[in-house]
């Protein structure tokens, strides 16, 4: 896996199996994923399509998954152990489905282990759980704004050794499980530093 920003779009490259609650989202192998900023202001008439193009304007012309965010990438959080990378962006200017104005907190998991579909999509709500509870832990009475997404992508190929953590299959992602504690822990932290650098 590689990364980096590029006029304000994060660009991961790598070969990935990922799940995607964004707007071009769902399941699919894909060698890209990004996080794009865009103005407080974005209101395209498709979506989908600003996503597509974007994209290709980034030079990413294979398949990808992205996200979009009103967070400029010099607040990006980047954290790392041995179970995954997480890249959050955090914004809460429009704190819950009630609220209007633009904000949104980007998750993006990369598993270095392989992932069960159980445990793909499991990630998920682990990571959704984690980042209400940092926003809680912070003092807000909200658990999250209206356009947060989240994209959970496991590496298909590694050069680990067969015993290795990294080409063990990860059967589930829940809160309980070891490797649903690395996502609390890295979401929380990423999303109340984030944050922090906003004065949020």
């Amino acid at each position: 896996m590689q990364y980096h920003i590029k006029d304000q779009t994060l660009i991961i490259k790598g070969d990935f199996e990922a799940v995607s609650t964004g707007l071009n989202g769902g399941r699919a192998r894909v060698e890209y994923i990004f996080n794009k900023q865009v103005p407080r202001t974005f209101n395209p008439p498709s979506p989908e399509e600003f996503i597509r193009e974007e994209a290709r304007k980034d030079g990413i012309e294979t398949a990808s998954l992205g996200l979009l965010t009103a967070v400029n990438m010099e607040y990006l959080q980047v954290i790392e152990d041995d179970y995954m990378t997480a890249f959050i962006t955090a914004g809460v200017s429009n704190g819950s489905e009630f609220r209007a104005k633009a904000g949104t907190i980007n998750i993006i998991l990369v598993s270095k282990a392989r992932l069960s579909e159980t445990a793909l999509f499991g990630a998920i709500i682990t990571a959704t759980e984690a980042k209400g509870l940092a926003l809680l832990e912070k003092g807000y009475n909200f658990l999250g704004t209206n356009t947060d997404a989240v994209i959970v992508a496991y590496k298909t190929c590694s050069d680990a050794s067969p015993k290795s953590k990294t080409n063990q299959e990860i059967p589930y992602a829940g809160s309980s499980t070891e490797f649903g504690k690395k996502i609390t822990g890295a979401v929380i932290k990423g999303v109340k530093a984030g944050l922090e650098l906003r004065g949020e």
